[in-house]
Protein backbone atom coordinates (compact mmCIF):
# COMPACT_ATOMS: atom_id res chain seq x y z
CA UNK A 1 0.00 0.00 0.00
CA UNK A 2 1.96 3.12 -1.17
CA UNK A 3 1.23 6.70 -0.07
CA UNK A 4 -0.95 8.94 -2.62
CA UNK A 5 -0.24 12.50 -2.63
CA UNK A 6 -3.99 13.43 -3.14
CA UNK A 7 -5.05 10.60 -0.37
CA UNK A 8 -4.60 11.04 3.62
CA UNK A 9 -4.28 7.75 4.36
CA UNK A 10 -6.07 6.48 8.24
CA UNK A 11 -5.06 4.47 10.82
CA UNK A 12 -7.06 2.59 13.51
CA UNK A 13 -5.59 1.41 17.08
CA UNK A 14 -6.70 -2.00 16.08
CA UNK A 15 -4.89 -2.10 12.76
CA UNK A 16 -1.47 -0.59 13.84
CA UNK A 17 -1.90 -3.08 17.09
CA UNK A 18 -2.26 -5.73 15.13
CA UNK A 19 0.87 -5.24 13.07
CA UNK A 20 2.76 -4.61 15.91
CA UNK A 21 2.22 -7.56 17.34
CA UNK A 22 1.93 -9.65 14.04
CA UNK A 23 2.48 -8.60 10.17
CA UNK A 24 1.52 -11.86 8.85
CA UNK A 25 -1.59 -11.80 11.59
CA UNK A 26 -2.73 -7.95 10.02
CA UNK A 27 -2.30 -9.12 6.36
CA UNK A 28 -4.77 -12.33 7.09
CA UNK A 29 -6.87 -10.03 9.00
CA UNK A 30 -7.10 -6.78 6.88
CA UNK A 31 -5.59 -7.98 3.52
CA UNK A 32 -6.52 -11.66 2.73
CA UNK A 33 -9.77 -10.49 5.22
CA UNK A 34 -9.74 -14.70 5.81
CA UNK A 35 -12.62 -14.45 8.37
CA UNK A 36 -12.39 -16.92 11.60
CA UNK A 37 -15.10 -17.47 14.14
CA UNK A 38 -14.39 -16.99 17.42
CA UNK A 39 -15.14 -19.83 20.52
CA UNK A 40 -17.82 -19.46 22.01
CA UNK A 41 -16.08 -18.88 25.78
CA UNK A 42 -13.97 -15.69 23.70
CA UNK A 43 -17.62 -14.72 22.10
CA UNK A 44 -19.16 -14.55 26.20
CA UNK A 45 -16.07 -12.76 27.62
CA UNK A 46 -16.66 -10.24 24.56
CA UNK A 47 -20.37 -9.79 25.78
CA UNK A 48 -19.31 -9.50 29.14
CA UNK A 49 -16.97 -6.68 28.20
CA UNK A 50 -19.26 -4.62 26.41
CA UNK A 51 -21.93 -4.58 29.03
CA UNK A 52 -19.69 -3.16 31.52
CA UNK A 53 -18.63 -0.34 29.11
CA UNK A 54 -22.03 0.30 28.10
CA UNK A 55 -23.29 0.35 31.78
CA UNK A 56 -19.95 2.45 33.08
CA UNK A 57 -20.70 5.03 30.05
CA UNK A 58 -24.45 5.30 31.23
CA UNK A 59 -23.30 5.69 34.54
CA UNK A 60 -21.20 7.91 34.17
CA UNK A 61 -23.42 10.57 31.71
CA UNK A 62 -25.69 10.77 35.17
CA UNK A 63 -28.16 8.07 33.20
CA UNK A 64 -30.13 6.08 35.53
CA UNK A 65 -29.04 2.46 35.38
CA UNK A 66 -30.21 1.16 38.71
CA UNK A 67 -33.10 -2.19 36.31
CA UNK A 68 -29.79 -2.31 34.46
CA UNK A 69 -27.23 -3.30 37.63
CA UNK A 70 -30.51 -5.61 38.67
CA UNK A 71 -29.95 -7.66 35.91
CA UNK A 72 -26.25 -8.00 36.27
CA UNK A 73 -24.97 -11.28 36.10
CA UNK A 74 -23.02 -12.15 39.43
CA UNK A 75 -19.89 -12.17 37.46
CA UNK A 76 -20.98 -8.74 36.05
CA UNK A 77 -21.71 -7.87 39.31
CA UNK A 78 -18.28 -8.35 40.67
CA UNK A 79 -16.67 -6.56 37.74
CA UNK A 80 -19.18 -3.51 38.48
CA UNK A 81 -18.86 -3.42 42.27
CA UNK A 82 -14.77 -3.35 41.86
CA UNK A 83 -15.77 -0.03 39.06
CA UNK A 84 -17.38 1.61 41.89
CA UNK A 85 -14.85 1.50 44.60
CA UNK A 86 -12.20 2.72 42.37
CA UNK A 87 -10.20 5.53 41.91
CA UNK A 88 -13.31 7.23 39.69
CA UNK A 89 -14.91 8.76 42.29
CA UNK A 90 -11.52 10.74 43.19
CA UNK A 91 -11.96 12.21 39.83
CA UNK A 92 -13.42 14.79 37.85
CA UNK A 93 -15.71 13.45 35.15
CA UNK A 94 -14.58 14.64 31.31
CA UNK A 95 -16.06 12.35 28.70
CA UNK A 96 -16.65 8.72 28.47
CA UNK A 97 -16.53 6.59 24.82
CA UNK A 98 -14.53 9.41 23.50
CA UNK A 99 -13.82 8.62 20.01
CA UNK A 100 -10.94 10.86 18.63
CA UNK A 101 -9.17 11.87 15.45
CA UNK A 102 -5.44 12.97 15.18
CA UNK A 103 -4.12 14.09 12.06
CA UNK A 104 0.25 13.39 12.10
CA UNK A 105 1.87 14.22 9.16
CA UNK A 106 0.28 12.97 6.26
CA UNK A 107 -1.71 10.62 8.17
CA UNK A 108 -5.55 10.63 10.45
CA UNK A 109 -5.25 8.22 13.62
CA UNK A 110 -8.06 7.13 15.31
CA UNK A 111 -9.54 5.45 18.28
CA UNK A 112 -11.72 5.53 21.11
CA UNK A 113 -10.72 5.79 24.87
CA UNK A 114 -13.29 4.36 27.61
CA UNK A 115 -13.14 8.09 29.91
CA UNK A 116 -11.74 11.07 30.31
CA UNK A 117 -10.87 12.25 33.66
CA UNK A 118 -9.57 15.47 35.32
CA UNK A 119 -7.47 15.74 38.77
CA UNK A 120 -6.80 19.18 39.28
CA UNK A 121 -4.68 20.38 36.49
CA UNK A 122 -4.16 16.62 35.40
CA UNK A 123 -5.95 14.75 32.83
CA UNK A 124 -6.24 11.15 33.18
CA UNK A 125 -7.41 8.54 30.94
CA UNK A 126 -9.13 5.30 32.05
CA UNK A 127 -9.39 2.14 30.37
CA UNK A 128 -11.29 -0.60 32.06
CA UNK A 129 -10.26 -4.29 31.23
CA UNK A 130 -12.60 -7.04 31.87
CA UNK A 131 -10.23 -9.93 31.15
CA UNK A 132 -8.59 -11.83 33.86
CA UNK A 133 -5.04 -12.09 31.66
CA UNK A 134 -5.05 -8.52 31.85
CA UNK A 135 -1.33 -7.12 31.89
CA UNK A 136 0.21 -4.07 30.84
CA UNK A 137 3.14 -6.11 28.67
CA UNK A 138 0.18 -7.41 26.68
CA UNK A 139 -1.04 -3.57 26.10
CA UNK A 140 2.50 -1.60 25.52
CA UNK A 141 1.09 -0.36 21.87
CA UNK A 142 -2.56 0.79 23.28
CA UNK A 143 -0.41 3.19 25.45
CA UNK A 144 1.61 4.19 23.14
CA UNK A 145 -1.20 5.01 21.06
CA UNK A 146 -3.94 6.52 23.86
CA UNK A 147 -1.20 8.83 25.33
CA UNK A 148 0.13 10.56 22.50
CA UNK A 149 -2.95 10.74 20.67
CA UNK A 150 -4.45 12.42 23.43
CA UNK A 151 -1.53 14.24 24.61
CA UNK A 152 -1.34 16.66 21.10
CA UNK A 153 -5.62 16.51 21.62
CA UNK A 154 -5.32 17.87 24.89
CA UNK A 155 -2.74 20.11 23.72
CA UNK A 156 -4.10 21.56 21.01
CA UNK A 157 -7.26 22.84 23.30
CA UNK A 158 -4.70 24.15 25.38
CA UNK A 159 -6.28 21.65 28.42
CA UNK A 160 -2.54 20.70 29.27
CA UNK A 161 1.27 22.21 28.19
CA UNK A 162 3.52 19.30 28.78
CA UNK A 163 3.09 15.53 28.54
CA UNK A 164 3.60 15.04 32.58
CA UNK A 165 0.36 16.74 33.07
CA UNK A 166 -1.60 13.25 30.73
CA UNK A 167 -1.39 9.54 32.47
CA UNK A 168 -3.40 5.94 31.46
CA UNK A 169 -5.00 4.31 33.88
CA UNK A 170 -6.08 0.39 33.26
CA UNK A 171 -8.74 -0.57 35.77
CA UNK A 172 -8.58 -4.18 35.88
CA UNK A 173 -12.21 -4.94 36.80
CA UNK A 174 -11.37 -8.79 37.39
CA UNK A 175 -8.93 -8.19 40.37
CA UNK A 176 -9.90 -4.65 41.74
CA UNK A 177 -6.81 -2.99 41.07
CA UNK A 178 -5.13 -0.84 38.91
CA UNK A 179 -2.57 0.08 36.69
CA UNK A 180 -1.09 3.62 36.46
CA UNK A 181 1.13 4.56 33.74
CA UNK A 182 3.34 7.68 33.29
CA UNK A 183 3.91 10.01 30.74
CA UNK A 184 6.99 12.79 29.78
CA UNK A 185 8.75 14.35 27.20
CA UNK A 186 11.25 11.52 26.51
CA UNK A 187 8.03 9.21 26.20
CA UNK A 188 6.37 11.62 23.73
CA UNK A 189 9.17 11.72 21.12
CA UNK A 190 9.87 7.82 21.58
CA UNK A 191 6.17 6.89 21.04
CA UNK A 192 5.30 9.49 18.14
CA UNK A 193 8.34 7.88 16.39
CA UNK A 194 7.07 4.78 17.11
CA UNK A 195 3.93 5.28 15.48
CA UNK A 196 5.41 6.37 12.55
CA UNK A 197 7.70 3.65 11.84
CA UNK A 198 4.92 1.21 12.27
CA UNK A 199 2.94 3.40 9.63
CA UNK A 200 6.17 3.13 7.07
CA UNK A 201 6.78 -0.77 7.57
CA UNK A 202 2.87 -1.27 6.71
CA UNK A 203 3.25 0.98 3.88
CA UNK A 204 6.63 0.22 2.63
CA UNK A 205 7.37 -3.23 3.56
CA UNK A 206 5.76 -6.47 1.59
CA UNK A 207 7.24 -8.93 3.88
CA UNK A 208 3.83 -9.85 6.32
CA UNK A 209 6.49 -12.23 8.39
CA UNK A 210 5.18 -14.15 11.40
CA UNK A 211 6.99 -13.10 14.86
CA UNK A 212 6.39 -17.01 16.03
CA UNK A 213 6.07 -16.75 19.43
CA UNK A 214 4.10 -18.93 22.14
CA UNK A 215 1.18 -17.14 22.06
CA UNK A 216 0.93 -17.69 18.39
CA UNK A 217 -1.22 -21.05 19.57
CA UNK A 218 -3.94 -19.02 20.91
CA UNK A 219 -3.93 -16.45 17.84
CA UNK A 220 -7.60 -17.00 16.38
CA UNK A 221 -5.79 -17.12 12.45
CA UNK A 222 -3.55 -20.25 13.93
CA UNK A 223 -5.11 -22.73 11.40
CA UNK A 224 -4.67 -19.99 8.81
CA UNK A 225 -1.39 -18.82 9.12
CA UNK A 226 1.26 -19.99 5.95
CA UNK A 227 3.95 -20.31 8.56
CA UNK A 228 2.69 -23.40 11.11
Amino acid sequence: MQNSKNTVQTYTLAKLQMYDECPQKYKLCYIDKVHIVENLSKLSASETGNTLHNLINFYLQGMDISKLIASLSKNEKLLWNNFINSEIKNLKYIASEYTFNLKIDEYWLTGRIDALMQNGENYVILDWKTGEKFTPENVKFQTTFYLFCMYEILKAKNYIKKPEQLSLHYINLSAGSSVKILFDENLYIQYKNQILDLINKINNNPNYFCNKTDNCKYCKYYRACPYY
